[in-house]
């Protein structure tokens, strides 16, 4: 008798504590460029085939790959990992806004808190990688040129 209690017992204390956890907060990608991509193509399926230059997108988690063709040429490809921390407990996650900004000079994650540094294409790496956390939600960004020479 006191196994059978001691099995309802925990079964009951895993089944209040998954119903007192917060659910995720809602994770949000925006795209932005200063001149309009010729090309523009990404795999994450809240993405529309059609975007807008800043507006803000709905995403679930996940690996997805972009590239675009900027406006002189130059053709980018990147990877970009989006993860959400689950909710705590008796809260949920707040809401988080990731950009992706399509730059001559690569693609690059822009946070809201500092501002952005003017970088010359020639002072920017062909390829480089970016990670960038905003209320306990991660995004991550691998880049490089895709050279045709």
């Amino acid at each position: 008798m006191r196994k059978f209690l001691a099995t309802i017992s925990v079964v009951l204390l895993i089944f209040a504590t998954s119903c007192m956890m917060g659910e995720d907060g809602d994770t949000y990608l925006a795209y932005s460029w200063t001149s309009l991509p010729l090309y523009f193509y990404d795999d994450n399926p809240s993405i529309p085939d059609v975007i807008t230059n800043g507006e803000y997108y709905r995403t679930q988690e996940g690996v997805f790959y972009m590239e675009y063709t900027a406006w002189d040429g130059s053709d980018w490809s990147a990877t970009y990992t989006i993860t959400a921390n689950p909710g705590e407990m008796f809260s949920n996650g707040a809401p988080s806004y990731f950009e992706i900004s399509l730059y001559s000079f690569g693609p690059s994650l822009y946070e809201w808190s500092y501002p952005r540094s003017t970088e010359s294409q020639t002072e920017r790496p062909k390829e480089g990688f970016e990670k960038l956390t905003l209320n306990g939600y991660t995004i991550e960004l691998e880049y490089q040129a895709n050279d045709q020479n």
